[in-house]
């Protein structure tokens, strides 16, 4: 046998050992663990993964992930696997929270104590400004329906009703994305607050009463955030009554107003002049310690182990509403929590362990505002510039019956049994070339659907910033999404198998390669 072909067959052993090894490292990814892991993390028990109840689910739930990680041998990413993280915890004080209106003499000729806010900073809010009634708040692109045309929103507080004359006509239930989209504009217009009071039609009267369960739960910041961390416009929820007092000067009701946007098609929209507001939202603020649990296989290389692939998924959720249900939390993120655990298994199943780092980060406060991945990605294992890539996985267990259609709306686009949907910046065109490789070879199809919508949702967004590509994993959403109806008995385990395979296989196909990926894009927002 001739040199070369020694060498060639020396090659093509040394490959199909490699792939030997890395299927065998996969096949450790089963359904049964996956969902032995989740029915501890998504039970009753862990009363929802949250910081303020009675028994502390999100400690157990930490306790938890510091024991399976210690139970692999995994390294400690800090001592004792625990990264602690101060934060401010604020939370709504309902007998100092009130909405004033004020007469053009200076008189208070009304207070309402019934309302509630989300955002703003984590001490006392204090606003005082005009008012500007702006209908729904709404503009349509094709038929220019505008509430807002010819007004000013800038340094007032601005208010509109829920839905939008659409919903209203074909009886549309609320949904959290178009009021977001009014939020926006508010805040482009310079507005103050938005004040939010439900549409005197809406066959969800409760709507607003549901947001309020999650905005009493309180917020949490990190200790010395920046003012621009907090929501620019402060959200303020009221009541139809409220809302009455506030267009009084019209000499309609709210309902009136409706009716006649719906008989006329055309805005009722306007400046009002009688009165301003003086809203107070007291808060009771204390300090509040979380921890990510962070864990580590250190790179083979002598010189690449000083780079890493970083694995994130949050484990925190909602905790208990107002009424005691418990959000378990089963997709979100309980899925993504326990496929990190079977990933950093199947890492440490490889007898040669990958040439470069992996980092393992179950991070907290995702739900509060990103919390524990903005930590993180201040004070890191690895430094950003040694970080090749960010995988996250949030929501990766639900399957829809059958793939989307193209028109699909972006907050009901379950996947199918075969879809994925991967969320990046965009800035390696060569990690994106190993992702659709590996989905083809699993018979996966991904997609980038919710890439322009979600960038910035999910713990992924804190990697993007700082210029680290990103692949921000899930299987989309469900009608179940924040609600308490997010349990075990609705996963597809074979779907999250699945995806936590293809997972793996991607993180070791990066940390392997002599050369690090390429960015070519490396420029963010």
């Amino acid at each position: 046998m001739t040199r070369t072909k020694l060498n060639l067959s020396l090659l093509m052993l040394f490959t199909v050992s490699v792939v030997f090894a890395q299927k065998k490292a996969a096949e450790t990814i089963t359904e049964n663990d996956l969902q032995a892991h989740l029915d501890y993390v998504a039970s009753d028990f862990m009363q929802g993964r949250d910081f303020y109840t009675d028994v502390p689910g999100l400690e157990l739930t930490a306790s938890y992930l510091k024991s399976q990680c210690q139970k692999m041998g995994l390294k400690p990413g800090f001592n004792g696997y625990f990264q602690p993280i101060e934060m401010t915890s604020s939370k709504p004080d309902p007998e100092n929270t009130y909405f004033q209106l004020i007469s053009k003499d200076g008189k208070v000729t009304s207070t309402d104590a019934n309302i509630f806010a989300l955002g703003g900073s984590s001490g006392n809010d204090t606003i005082a400004g005009d008012l500007v009634f702006t209908g729904y708040g709404w503009y349509n692109n094709d038929t220019k329906y505008n509430d807002t045309e010819g007004l000013e929103l800038k340094g007032k507080i601005v208010v509109v009703m829920t839905r939008n004359p659409t919903m209203v006509e074909s009886g549309g239930h609320n949904n959290m994305q178009i009021e977001m989209q009014k939020m926006q504009k508010a805040m482009l217009g310079g507005a103050k607050a938005l004040l939010f009071v439900p549409d005197p039609m809406n066959p969800e009267p409760e709507y607003i009463n549901s947001i309020k369960k999650y905005a009493t739960g309180g917020t949490l910041q990190l200790k010395g955030a920046k003012p621009g961390r907090t929501m620019p416009v402060k959200l303020l929820f009221g009541t139809e009554e409220l809302a009455n007092q506030i267009v009084q000067e019209s000499g309609k009701t709210l309902a009136e107003i409706q009716n006649e946007i719906s008989e006329t098609g055309t805005p009722k929209s306007f400046d009002v002049k009688e009165l301003t507001a003086n809203v107070v939202l007291g808060k009771d603020t204390s300090t509040v310690i979380g921890k990510n649990v962070v864990a580590m296989i250190e790179g083979s290389d002598p010189v690449l182990r000083n780079e890493c692939v970083v694995y994130t998924a949050h484990y925190d959720h909602l905790g208990i509403d107002g009424e005691q249900e418990v959000y378990n939390g089963a997709d979100d993120n309980g899925t993504g929590t326990v496929a990190l655990l079977e990933i950093a298994e199947a890492f440490q199943s490889l007898k040669k362990k990958p040439k470069r780092s992996i980092v393992f980060a179950w991070v907290t406060g995702e739900e509060k505002g990103l919390l524990g991945s903005d930590y993180y990605s201040q004070y890191p294992v690895f430094p950003m510039e040694n970080t090749l890539a960010d995988i996250n996985m949030d929501m990766v267990g639900r399957s829809a019956e059958k793939e989307p259609d193209a028109e699909a709306e972006v907050e009901k686009s379950l996947a199918g049994p075969d879809g994925i949907y991967i969320v990046s910046g965009k800035q390696s065109s060569e990690l994106m070339e190993i992702s659709a490789d590996i989905c083809e070879e699993m018979g996966l199809i991904p997609s980038d659907k919710l890439s322009q919508a979600f960038l910035t949702r999910s713990d992924y967004y804190h990697f993007y910033k700082n210029g680290v590509p990103v692949l921000g994993l899930s299987t989309g959403l469900h009608d179940d999404y924040h609600k308490v109806s997010d349990e075990v008995d609705k996963i597809d385990f074979h779907k999250m198998k699945r995806v936590a395979q293809y997972s793996f296989l991607v993180g070791e196909k990066i940390a392997n390669q002599k050369k690090r990926i390429l960015v070519d894009n490396p420029s963010v927002e």
